[in-house]
């Protein structure tokens, strides 16, 4: 997934501020650590009436948001795109762009949502169909995609075991949209692709990782790798390093109280110093000052 290139000058959603209200269930799960890291459901919810206009404020997110819609039609506005949706139609959001979307007059949208993030997304989002120049598909097989929709939007469990049913069915969201998907083979370059990610979720919390150990692993020249990741997510692969570091700091700081120093180790930066001009470089506030904004940790 490419990262948008406009800046954000409206920081993250805050989950914490929504509510239930008449129209919309919503439910924050971000309110605990999550057990698993490969795959973590954030958020989750059911527009349940439609009104005519109705819209969004713009908005970022620090996590992916797919919305399917159960009937009406409404329009959704990215940086790059303008995208028309309707009955049977699933919507991506991708972390970090500005997005807002807005219900028919005549026709308003209602739909369910869930918001997930993890190691294991940008493979899984490839297979279900979805990339950079298409953030819109459909699904009208049957009514089993909705049922999944409608157990993460209401879940029936309260206690620790609500994590492992909403991973379910979000696997089995996964596993439909996988299935009714239309797979070409596979190109040698986006194998290389893959493998180079991989290679990068696994080994980039070593400082000294280089750009010619990942060229080696995935057995191509530096030159190549350079090209096939600019041409994928339009950034070099040490920016992409680089955001892997800093997602996963970002999840550190807000479910751990781990020290900032012990933190900057573990996601690959040489020294708290480095780490912290960097965060706040790219993020625009200090790691203490994330930490602190998040709420999640006294």
């Amino acid at each position: 997934m490419a990262k948008s290139k406009r800046k954000n000058t409206y920081g993250y959603a805050d989950l914490s501020n929504r509510q239930d209200n008449r129209n919309i269930k919503f439910n924050n799960f971000t309110l605990n650590p999550p057990i698993n890291t490969n795959m973590v459901v954030y958020q989750s919810g059911h527009k349940s009436v439609g009104e005519p206009g109705w819209h969004t404020k713009i908005a970022t997110y620090d996590h992916y948001i797919i919305h399917y819609i159960l009937s009406g039609k409404g329009v959704y506005y990215t940086p790059s795109k303008t995208y028309s949706a309707g009955k049977g139609d699933l919507f991506l959001i991708k972390p970090e762009e500005l997005v807002h979307y807005q219900a028919d007059i005549d026709d308003p949208w209602i739909y369910y949502w869930v918001g997930f993030n993890g190691s294991e997304t940008f493979k899984t989002l490839k297979l279900c169909g979805f990339s950079d120049t298409a953030l819109v598909r459909s699904y009208d097989l049957d009514d089993k995609l909705k049922e999944t929709f409608h157990h993460l939007a209401y879940p029936s469990y309260s206690t620790i075991s609500r994590e492992y049913e909403l991973l379910g069915n979000l696997y089995q969201m996964f596993s439909l949209l996988i299935h009714t998907q239309p797979h070409q083979p596979i190109s040698k370059s986006e194998q290389y692709l893959t493998r180079a990610v991989e290679f990068i979720e696994q080994e980039y919390s070593f400082y000294d990782l280089r750009v010619s150990d990942i060229a080696a692993y995935v057995g191509i020249d530096r030159t190549y790798l350079y090209r096939i990741f600019y041409e994928s997510f339009q950034m070099s692969v040490q920016d992409f390093i680089l955001e892997q570091r800093l997602k996963k700091a970002k999840s550190l700081l807000r479910y751990s109280d781990s020290p900032v120093g012990l933190i900057a180790f573990s996601c690959g930066f040489e020294n708290q110093s480095y780490f912290s001009t960097i965060f706040k470089k790219r993020l625009g506030q200090t790691p203490l000052q994330y930490r602190k904004e998040a709420g999640f940790i006294s």
